[in-house]
């Protein structure tokens, strides 16, 4: 499951579709009419219908094809996904989707989403982030193109850090700590009052977080062939032991960071930590809205690694894909590529506060020329991938009872560092027997 969240507008929708260029009067696909499932985004449902109607008025223009676009709630995306997939329920002609490679294998070839190797050659994807292409890809294979995109960096109270004399982040995890405990305040029973660092997990969800401090040691949670689990690899043990260190060993995190209730984002709002890792792009909006008075002491960085090089986070996308129970391919393929052009995807990042997998979206003034934004441009080359291209990543990585998520609750519960990584590798290793 991504940990996508929701957006505010950063301008105003008259305003960012200047950008989307008028077209000719050749309308080759006129009279047709094609379907795009999409999850919603953004606080206000206003936006995205306005967004997209635009782009989708603009694509009727051009080619003449109307395309109606399907919201899908979040909580009956997999579910909806996975039935189109196997040919058991309504499927779309587009969408974007999620876990490709699971829905693929779900449609045998007959269902779920085709391969488009030839539109992914016309549109070139030499200009997408290279952590995120396995996310479009099945083995040699392309079943989509990227769009949105999520990866995580440090935000930091600079008065706080001014007040204990440091002048910047920490780029190792060496930092990290010294910096954590000088940040660190606690009460006369020495219960954590304000928090050296915090992560960023909402109900006690730690896998996700995991992902990037594995990466962060150097470690990775598969091998690069995705045939064998490798997380009880030396980085991958340090890693976890890591997370549970900062908690226990050095308390610099507060132990009921592990209560499903402790929200690790409102505790940062509240001046009760100094860094937050795993802060989203749209988290300054958040606290421009929910937290003025830190107006302009929070600042961006980009996650610390072990050594200070090499990924320090992970990154997601999501695939537009063309389902092959479509009856008009090419009108399908035209919307694809239409949707993912670089004006298109800037407007529509605008337009919701998403985060893009085209580098030529990123590097726009946009992104480049904020403060906050931008850090993200330099946390996208240092990442490494998110989920699994696998067909049994959904259950792997199920919250909260996948085998991920129980061992990184076990560890940052206390307990036992290897015996928590031996029962996951057991069960994970089950999990993907033929």
């Amino acid at each position: 499951m991504k940990l996508f969240t929701t957006a505010i507008t950063f301008v105003t929708i008259l305003a960012l579709f200047t950008v989307i260029p008028a077209f000719g009067q050749d309308k080759p696909f006129a009279g047709k009419t094609i379907s795009f499932w999409m999850q919603r985004y953004g606080a206000d449902p206003a936006n995205q219908d306005a967004a997209m109607k635009k782009i989708t008025d603009a694509f009727e223009a051009k080619t003449g094809a109307k395309v109606n676009v399907v919201y899908v709630d979040w909580g009956q995306a997999l579910t909806k996904y996975t039935l189109a997939s196997s040919g058991g329920g309504e499927a779309p002609d587009t969408a974007e989707c999620f876990f490709l490679a699971s829905l693929v294998k779900i449609g045998n070839g007959t269902f779920g989403p085709m391969p488009i190797n030839d539109l992914a050659k016309e549109i070139g994807m030499e200009k997408y982030y290279p952590g995120l292409i396995h996310e479009v890809k099945v083995g040699a294979d392309f079943y989509g193109v990227p769009w949105r995109a999520d990866t995580r960096v440090l935000a930091y109270n600079s008065d706080l850090f001014d007040a204990a004399g440091i002048k910047t982040p920490p780029k190792t995890w060496d930092e990290l700590v010294t910096y954590g405990k000088k940040l660190t305040k606690s009460d006369a029973k020495g219960n954590v009052s304000v928090a050296g660092l915090l992560w960023s997990n909402l109900n006690a969800r730690f896998d996700q977080t995991w992902f990037s401090v594995v990466a962060q040691a150097g470690g990775k949670v598969f091998s690069d062939d995705m045939t064998k689990p490798i997380f009880d690899s030396k980085q991958s043990l340090e890693s976890l032991q890591f997370m549970q260190d900062l908690v226990y060993k050095y308390k610099i995190s507060p132990k009921n960071i592990v209560d499903p209730s402790f929200d690790s984002m409102n505790e940062f709002m509240a001046g009760k930590a100094a860094m937050l890792s795993g802060a989203t792009a749209e988290f300054a909006i958040q606290i421009a809205k929910n937290a003025p008075q830190l107006k302009g002491k929070i600042k961006a960085a980009v996650l610390p690694s072990k050594s200070g090089s090499g990924p320090s986070s992970v990154a997601y996308a999501a695939p537009v894909v063309v389902f092959r129970q479509t009856k008009e391919p090419a009108v399908s393929k035209a919307w694809v590529k239409f949707f993912t052009s670089d004006d298109n995807q800037l407007a529509i990042s605008k337009a919701l506060s998403l985060l893009n997998s085209n580098r030529n979206v990123m590097s726009s003034s946009f992104f480049k020329n904020d403060p906050w934004l931008s850090v993200f441009i330099q946390q996208f080359e240092r990442t490494q991938m998110g989920d699994m291209p696998l067909p049994t990543w959904g259950q792997i990585d199920a919250f909260p009872g996948g085998p991920l998520a129980t061992m990184t609750s076990e560890v940052m519960a206390g307990q036992d560092v290897n015996k928590a990584v031996q029962k996951a590798l057991v069960a994970v290793k089950t999990l993907m027997l033929p």
